[in-house]
């Protein structure tokens, strides 16, 4: 089952936006005023799935935590104008006690809790992906990507380029990232021994990150479609 979720940036002239707090102590946020774009009537911001066979032995996603309506599949709701911002800035302890879509009433970007379900019989090993399906104007360099699993935070992000001598160095010290492991795969987890009526708790946020050095102009236009599927790593 391919589903995927398509980020976009509109093209549009350079603005100039005031960031006063953060700015007045930095500096260094880039002030491109970016606009995302999630496209198409049926297409979230980022997709969550289970692939058909592991469905079918009773693995399932759902919103609630008491595991109503469990679904193959979920979607976050699509976010029309977001503007680039950074980590400090993110209401993490208001996404991961939202089920569902969160919306920041001060910032636009994606944010969704939700729970990974045995309900079947079998004991089994879960692997799960996040992959890059297309990206374009190499939006890919400029967002990140927080997986939270069961209060495990990890920030995902393509390795910034240079010239292989000179390391990126940022102004103001952002959290520590685990690399993308290549062009289109974001990361690859397993969940071992994932018994009948085990729970999985997940919280996924994307943003584009403003002090990354790829936040620039020419992410204008720019696209990117995201994919996240869980399943069943042969029988135990």
């Amino acid at each position: 089952m391919k589903l995927s979720s398509v980020l976009k940036v509109q093209k549009k002239s350079k603005q100039k936006r005031l960031m006063s707090l953060l700015f007045s102590v930095s500096g260094v946020l880039s002030i491109l005023f970016v606009i995302i774009t999630f496209y198409g009537t049926q297409a979230g911001n980022f997709v969550m799935s289970v692939d058909y066979d592991s469905f079918k032995k009773g693995i399932v996603l759902s919103n609630s935590a008491y595991l109503e309506d469990p679904q193959p599949r979920l979607m976050t709701n699509p976010v029309y104008g977001a503007r680039d911002m950074t980590y400090a800035w993110l209401k993490l302890e208001e996404v991961t006690t939202t089920e569902g879509n969160y919306t920041d009433p001060d910032y636009d970007y994606v944010a969704y809790t939700f729970y990974l379900n045995n309900n079947g019989f079998e004991t089994v090993d879960i692997i799960y992906h996040i992959r890059i399906t297309e990206s374009y104007k190499n939006m890919d360099k400029a967002i990140r990507v927080l997986v939270i699993e069961d209060d495990i935070k990890t920030i995902y992000q393509k390795p910034d380029a240079h010239d292989g001598s000179v390391p990126i160095n940022y102004s103001i010290p952002l959290q520590q990232t685990e690399k993308f492991l290549s062009d289109t795969i974001i990361t690859r987890k397993r969940i071992q021994n994932f018994q009948p009526g085990m729970i999985r708790k997940f919280s996924v946020v994307v943003w584009i990150e403003g002090m990354d050095p790829d936040t620039t102009d020419d992410i204008l236009g720019g696209m990117i479609k995201l994919q996240m599927n869980f399943s069943i790593d042969g029988d135990k």
